[in-house]
């Protein structure tokens, strides 16, 4: 008789654990995966921002897309138009729209896209080549040549959880974000 009671004691413990912790395996997971793609947005930021500052006519965009420590194929399906041979691809000169116009904002990101760029040109606080930005551009477009110029690069990722209990909390959409960038000051142009 005792026998059986600690059978059913263990049984209704065990009911009352599992959940509790396979939704902490399953944020943990979500945790390491947003961490992880947090570090790709920041290196593809930093890319475009090595190859802004190194030439007025560099790509920025196959730098960004091609970053080579990035989880995210260069494809329009994860790029949308800012993918190569798409309308806000390419960033070959200042006339160009390099990235996304409007800053990457959410409702920036269409169908299967999770990856968004944007770059946007800031004035240096000493007017030369170095300093910090005071102001900005406007979104899509690179530095002119000349000195007192910066260059921005936002790169947003689109997170998509695994665990119910965070898509939940997420509210209307059940997506994450993740915004990462990157500013050059020292241009080389």
């Amino acid at each position: 008789m005792r026998r059986r009671s600690q059978c059913g004691q263990a049984l209704t413990e065990f009911a009352l654990i599992v959940p509790p912790l396979l939704l902490f395996v399953l944020l943990t997971v979500d945790v390491g995966r947003s961490f992880y793609q947090a570090i790709d947005a920041a290196g593809a930021s930093r890319a475009g921002v090595r190859m802004g500052i190194i030439s007025d006519t560099s790509d920025i965009g196959a730098a960004v897309r091609d970053e080579p420590n990035s989880g995210i194929a260069n494809s329009v399906a994860n790029w949308g138009a800012e993918a190569f041979g798409q309308p806000y691809g390419s960033c070959l000169s200042s006339t160009a729209t390099c990235g996304d116009p409007s800053g990457c904002v959410n409702g920036s990101f269409t169908g299967s896209q999770i990856a968004c760029f944007a770059i946007r040109p800031c004035l240096l606080s000493s007017g030369a080549d170095l300093g910090s930005c005071t102001s900005y551009g406007s979104w899509g477009a690179r530095p002119e040549a000349g000195g007192g110029h910066g260059l921005q690069v936002l790169v947003v990722i689109k997170f998509t959880p695994v665990t119910p209990a965070l898509s939940v909390l997420l509210g209307p959409g059940n997506f994450l974000y993740i915004r990462q960038q990157s500013v050059g000051t020292e241009l080389y142009f």
